[in-house]
Formats: structure tokens, sequence, C-alpha cells
């Protein structure tokens, strides 16, 4: 309900004190040489305090256009293997958005009755 739909990506990204765009820091479809990538984690333990943050995300064929990235003050991209430089796109937020919310302090530790802990990590054999 409270959403709002602007009509181009810098009337979106109005008022926003960061603008953290997304891409392949290895991109097999098209060169990218003017852009300079940052690794998440790295950028965010550097920046500090910031204030309201938008982070922008391209579609899984094609990314964001070097114009789309060009609105941003920084290019932000996940290292992956060269051969293989993409990621779906739900996997790409996700990580981001573990690292940035590592960045703000991680989760607390949470505690179920018995001082287990509430997270559990099994592997089939």
């Amino acid at each position: 309900e409270k959403a709002k739909i602007e009509d181009s990506l810098a009337a979106a990204l109005e008022g926003f004190d960061l603008r953290c765009a997304t891409g392949m820091p290895t991109d097999m479809a098209r060169s990218r040489s003017t852009r300079v990538f940052r690794e998440p984690r790295e950028y965010f333990q550097e920046i500090g305090e910031v204030g309201s943050v938008a982070f922008v995300f391209g579609n899984e064929r094609l990314g964001l256009a070097e114009e789309d990235m060009a609105l941003c003050d920084v290019v932000l991209g996940i290292p992956t293997n060269p051969d293989f430089g993409s990621l779906n796109l739900a996997s790409a937020v996700q990580l981001v958005a573990y690292d940035w919310r590592q960045a703000l302090g991680g989760f607390p530790s949470r505690q179920r009755g018995g001082g287990r802990p509430s997270t559990r990590l099994y592997a089939s054999p």
C-alpha cells in the first residue's frame, strides 16, 4: 500500500544517502573496464555509518545497464568463479543483504529453553 512507483531509476534513487549498484565483476557477456567493483563485505566495513541506503539489482540475464550504474555511488560485485561469473538474482540479493546486516552488527544470538542454540545445521550422509 505504501509502495511508490517511480517513472525512472533516477527518481527512485532521489533522497538516498548512499546508492549501491550491483553487477558481475566477471561479466562474460560484455566488457566493463570502466567500472570498479567493490566486494560488498569489504566496502560495508569501510564506509562507517550512513543514513538511507538503496541497493539496485539488475535482471538475471543482462544485469544493470552502464547508465544505471552511473547513477550510483558504488558498484558492488560478489566475487565468483571467473568461469561462471553470474549469480541468479535471489542469490545475489541474499548475499548482499547478509553482508549489509553483518556490517550493521549482525544478528543477536538467540537461545531457546535449555540453552541450546536456535539455529542447527544438519548434513545428510
